[in-house]
């Protein structure tokens, strides 16, 4: 019994980090400033010997919908601030005001929307694959392990929910993330 509560909790663990990376991958879809500032937060810094993330050594400010402005505590780190915004690709460029650093963040064309659409869609396409993946190796870790054939199926079939329920989750996600896009 053990091992088939240890194929459950696999099953559900792998699924939602499936899951979980996704939403991450598909939040990074910018559409304004207040999208991207947890992203920036997170930021690595190298200074002082170390790294630090961006919110531990500077004020992120969200002016507008399209500008932030970062003010670091030390202004010599400004430019190793500006450098780790630039590695991290996040699909703007930052302007180094010598003390301080202005980020513009261009607006997004209904063309532009359309195109984020397609590439979230891909995503969600193959973390549904990865989904099903899951699914088919804990049904093969079913067949390792002896229970009757009727215990099988019933375990596959709690596994099949499992992942219906998470290919839900994933489509459900895509629907919201959709419609805050595609929005004007």
């Amino acid at each position: 019994m053990d091992q088939i509560n240890d194929i459950f909790s696999s099953c559900n663990r792998d699924m939602e980090k499936i899951f979980r990376n996704l939403k991450e991958e598909i939040h990074r879809v910018r559409l304004g400033s207040k999208s991207i500032v947890s992203f920036l937060e997170k930021i690595k810094i190298k200074c002082y010997e170390s790294y630090f993330p961006l919110i531990e050594i500077a004020n992120i400010t969200i002016i507008d919908d399209m500008n932030i402005l970062i003010q670091p505590w030390d202004k010599s780190i400004v430019s190793n601030i500006d450098k780790a915004i630039i590695d991290a690709n996040l699909g703007f460029m930052p302007t180094n005001k010598g003390d301080h650093i202005n980020i513009r963040i261009p607006i997004i064309t209904e063309e532009g929307r359309k195109n984020l659409m397609k590439k979230i869609k891909i995503q969600t396409d193959k973390a549904k694959i990865l989904i099903r993946n899951v699914r088919k190796k804990n049904n093969q870790n079913i067949k390792k392990i002896k229970v009757s054939e009727d215990d099988a199926k019933i375990i596959e079939t709690r596994i099949q929910i499992i992942t219906e329920k998470y290919i839900q989750k994933i489509e459900d996600f895509f629907l919201y993330k959709e419609r805050e896009i595609l929005k004007i």
